[in-house]
């Protein structure tokens, strides 16, 4: 793969997130990877699931100290973001953004919605964690969970293929998420989103390499929300976004979800 430097655009930042974040996660792949990040001083994104319920993430026993580390996480920087409340899916709806046919809160009542969410920011506020973004299950939401996050003072969504942060009339700052690893990507702002419960020590030593290459362009969200927050979305934006998702999940997608079942049928295997 090759280093940022070699694109041509040199005015490129990025953000790292991690989705699934819970009890039950590959606590070994993680402590490897934060290993990674503290030397380059990287505050990540981390999706929190609030009462996570879903099987498959279920993959270590649960740590106790749980909710202490996700503090600690918070005292250093890093963003916490509510990642839905239970990570369990009730429909095949794909939301606004049209990315995947399943969701926990798009297609919902607004009662219903309005539930799961004041459930999953009561956890956040008992364990004395602040919700500073929200991070939907499988990107499923609507536009009834976003006026509902507004109301309730989740004013950050990490989400969208657009190529920079903006600001709707609802006082709602989306700082988009657009790929799934690192690469050399045009003047932007970039959220490279893992998923780390699966990784192999393969996965872990491409991760590693990657920091070490693009560390020099990685951003934290309080300096893009200091710089995009009040930024209207341009047509500009909305057309390199439409171009975003038709390349990644339209053209890319399909050859990533083949090796994913591939994965997973020799994992089953093995």
């Amino acid at each position: 793969m090759r280093g940022p430097s070699s694109h041509p655009m040199a005015d490129s930042r990025y953000l790292l997130r991690f989705d699934d974040i819970c009890p039950t996660m590959n606590w070994a792949v993680w402590e490897a990877i934060e290993a990674h990040l503290v030397p380059f001083g990287v505050k990540p994104i981390l999706a929190v699931v609030p009462d996570n319920r879903d099987p498959k993430l279920m993959v270590d026993p649960p740590r106790a100290d749980f909710w202490d580390q996700v503090r600690r996480w918070q005292g250093q920087g890093y963003c916490i973001a509510v990642h839905g409340y239970q990570h369990r899916y009730v429909n095949r709806e794909a939301g606004m953004l049209k990315l995947n046919p399943q969701s926990e809160f798009a297609g919902l009542s607004r009662e219903e919605q309005e539930g799961k969410l004041r459930k999953a920011l009561a956890i956040f506020a008992e364990q004395g964690v602040r919700a500073d973004a929200w991070v939907a299950p499988s990107h499923s939401f609507d536009r009834v969970t976003v006026g509902l996050l507004a109301d309730l003072g989740v004013t950050v969504i990490s989400d969208g293929l657009w190529p920079r942060p903006f600001t709707e009339a609802s006082g709602i700052t989306w700082v988009p998420q657009q790929l799934w690893d690192f690469q050399p990507k045009p003047a932007g702002v970039w959220t490279v989103c893992n998923h780390h419960n699966h990784w192999t020590p393969e996965r872990l030593d491409r991760f590693a390499g990657s920091l070490r290459a693009y560390a020099s362009r990685l951003t934290d969200v309080p300096t893009v929300l200091g710089e995009y927050t009040g930024r209207r979305l341009s047509l500009t934006d909305r057309w390199r976004g439409f171009s975003e998702f038709v390349w990644t999940h339209r053209v890319l997608g399909p050859i990533w979800s083949a090796r994913r079942r591939l994965r997973e049928r020799r994992a089953m295997a093995g």
